[in-house]
């Protein structure tokens, strides 16, 4: 089996994407850089994961977003409170789908799970059901989408990642640049309560 892996650089990307390598070869990660705020981090972050593990990585530019209103996005003058941004999971899957079939890979590997699943939609199984409907028929290869990480809350992956080695200063979380996580952004607080109950500080 070969894969590409949707690899933002943070927690849940890295673990589903090292969980898939198990059965899969990883031909290859991608990382948008769409105009969020956090994206020299994110692209660094997965980079030296690629790095680490002898996998080929891909920056993938969409300027076109740069606009677009989500509080993850710098040139938004939107909180990051609200870090929605518009399909912006449904235009990662098909461009990582136009390099599965391009490639000959049979998977394409993201971070999905069952936690932002409640709060957002693109992040369900019945999302990943309902694109790997469409892929059946906008590849001619049957290119599909998995998560390793589909069934488990936050915590559950921070535990997966510990047992699996990896070192949780490598990723980056964070909607917000700087040297460390802010602490403070939705993503931040979700990680913060999910470290704590797998018994390990967040800083």
């Amino acid at each position: 089996m070969k894969a590409i892996a949707l690899l933002s650089g943070g927690l849940d990307s890295v673990v589903s994407m090292l969980k898939a390598s198990q059965a899969a070869d990883i031909i290859l990660a991608l990382t948008f850089d769409y105009g969020q705020r956090a994206r020299e981090n994110e692209i660094r972050a997965a980079r030296a994961t690629c790095i680490k593990y002898g996998i080929q990585h891909e920056v993938v530019p969409l300027p076109f977003m740069n606009t677009m209103k989500s509080g993850i996005i710098e040139n938004s003058g939107i909180d990051d409170k609200q870090p929605w941004v518009p399909n912006r999971n449904g235009l990662f899957i098909n461009v990582a789908a136009c390099y599965a079939e391009d490639l000959g890979a049979d998977w394409i590997v993201c971070g999905f799970n069952h936690e932002e699943g409640v709060d957002f939609p693109d992040n369900t199984q019945e999302f990943v059901s309902a694109v790997n409907e469409a892929l059946k028929f906008s590849t001619l290869t049957g290119v599909k989408l998995i998560s390793l990480v589909q069934d488990m809350d936050k915590a559950g992956i921070v535990k997966t990642a510990l047992s699996m080695g990896i070192d949780l200063d490598d990723v980056w979380s964070c909607y917000r640049p700087g040297i460390k996580p802010c602490g403070q952004c939705p993503s931040c607080l979700r990680n913060r309560e999910a470290y704590m109950k797998a018994g390990i500080r967040y800083d």
